[in-house]
């Protein structure tokens, strides 16, 4: 009886996803627990897409909105984030997305996407990393150095703008060693053959969300 109770509670959220994502559905139960544990584990990796690509979103919203006039609340960023039900780390991201949410926005979009990769950093990070200050910097140093380039008279600006962020997630000044981190992490060289493929998979997803009706 458990298992059916479980595959048609399964099938209920597979059929939300699918309203979700406009795919289709199999409506059939699942009639095993290897079955049930199969089905699950690919809704779970669609859910997690799901809430990264809503993060991402909002984060994007909430950066290159004028100060204090994102369409998009705080609250909602924090409760996507693996730290939402853990109160010191919760009120660390909150902080994060705070100080972006009073900041104006950048001319460039070169600024705000490293800016976005900064702060997404720190809202998807496991809560045990938000609360120590080291693993925070490190995973945001790590995340802006995975992104493209700047060009050369932004860099600067960029450098400054994740200082903040780390500021705002260690509630510390940040020392000259991080902010020389940051500085190289800023200008590391970008991977060609990695950005020509992002560029492709930008392309591919903006077919496939259209196709989708999105």
């Amino acid at each position: 009886m458990r298992l059916e109770d479980l595959a048609a509670r399964l099938v209920a959220v597979e059929s939300k996803l699918a309203t979700l994502t406009g795919t289709s559905v199999n409506t059939d139960s699942a009639v095993s627990i290897a079955e049930l544990d199969a089905r699950l584990s690919v809704v779970e990796v669609q859910v997690n897409q799901l809430i990264v690509e809503k993060t991402e979103s909002h984060i994007d919203a909430i950066v290159t909105a004028a100060a204090g006039d994102a369409a998009v609340a705080v609250e909602d960023v924090v409760a996507l984030s693996p730290s939402a039900y853990y109160e010191e780390a919760a009120y660390i991201v909150s902080e994060v997305v705070t100080a972006q949410f009073d900041t104006e926005p950048s001319e460039n979009s070169e600024v705000t996407d490293i800016i976005s990769a900064a702060v997404m950093a720190v809202v998807t990070a496991d809560p045990e990393v938000v609360v120590d200050s080291v693993a925070i910097t490190a995973a945001i140093v790590a995340a802006v150095a995975d992104m493209p380039t700047p060009a050369p008279e932004v860099a600067e600006e960029v450098a400054a703008a994740v200082a903040q962020v780390i500021a705002a997630a260690t509630g510390q000044e940040v020392a000259e060693e991080v902010q020389q981190q940051v500085v190289e992490a800023v200008a590391t060289p970008a991977d060609p053959e990695l950005d020509a493929i992002e560029q492709r998979l930008n392309i591919a997803e903006e077919k496939v969300d259209s196709l989708l009706g999105k």
